[in-house]
């Protein structure tokens, strides 16, 4: 009988000892379980990360259209971070992120290649200046010369922030126009913002693109003409800093299509290409 008791009692014994490891079997089994392909597939859909793109202000009306298909056609998505040129390659440089870049002035962008932040640019379309009047050019504006006038308030883009910005000083250098400086009422860090100058009447005239002038009912285009005038081209390229550089390269190809220049041509931009 006692013989029995300490058969009972060891076997009693072995069990609550193998009962542990059981569980830690279980335990372990269940967490080496492999995932299935369809929630494979669903975590790296997760973790793909969207592409930043850096794009003039100007740009915004095309660029819209353009990020709108491209998420349509892919798996990627847009981060467009829209301000004057200058603008996004101070903020490039202090963030060292991105994937795009994409400017009106040839400077900014041969600048960013420069400083070993962006491959060599493609010209996407051009970005030609003109200006503007409030509608019926109360001040009777017909030339560049004009700007030197007295009593006309002029609006500029800031040189070191946006591509127009730059372009008219080159303007007033090459026609050999001096005296501007004594008019200008009002300087901006976009091109957006010279338009709204002329709107509240802060300004009576400006120096934009033709592309971003259309469609205001409100202003009055003069063109300069051609001999006069200094063409922009937009260029657009893959930064350095991508981590996803495949997908840079494919959206860049996606900006150079058909479709896309069709987008900057609705908008006023004439293809480069």
């Amino acid at each position: 009988m006692k013989k029995s008791k300490k058969i009972i009692s060891l076997l009693l014994a072995l069990v609550l000892v193998a009962s542990p490891l059981t569980a830690c079997n279980k335990e372990e089994t269940k967490t080496e379980t492999p995932k299935t392909e369809e929630a494979q597939k669903e975590t790296d859909n997760k973790e793909s990360e969207e592409l930043i793109v850096y794009s003039g202000a100007g740009l915004k009306k095309p660029m819209e259209k353009i990020k709108d298909s491209f998420e349509k056609e892919t798996n990627k998505k847009l981060n467009i971070i829209y301000a004057g040129s200058g603008q996004l390659l101070a903020q490039l440089e202090q963030s060292g992120k991105g994937d795009i870049f994409i400017v009106g002035s040839k400077a900014t962008y041969d600048a960013a290649v420069e400083k070993d932040l962006a491959e060599e640019g493609v010209g996407i379309a051009h970005h030609t200046p003109v200006i503007i009047t409030a509608k019926g050019n109360p001040k009777g504006i017909k030339t560049l010369q004009d700007l030197a006038k007295d009593d006309v308030k002029v609006a500029l883009g800031e040189p070191e922030s946006n591509a127009i910005g730059k372009t008219s000083i080159k303007l007033f250098e090459k026609n050999k126009i001096e005296g501007v400086d004594k008019n200008v009422a009002v300087q901006t860090a976009t091109v957006n913002e010279l338009y709204q100058a002329i709107a509240n009447g802060n300004a009576d005239i400006a120096i934009v693109t033709r592309d971003g002038a259309l469609g205001h009912d409100d202003l009055e285009i003069i063109e300069i003409p051609e001999d006069q005038n200094i063409d922009q081209i937009i260029n657009a390229g893959v930064l350095k800093t991508t981590k996803e550089k495949k997908a840079a390269e494919d959206f860049l190809t996606f900006l150079t299509s058909d479709e896309s220049l069709g987008y900057f041509e609705e908008f006023g931009f004439k293809p480069a290409k």
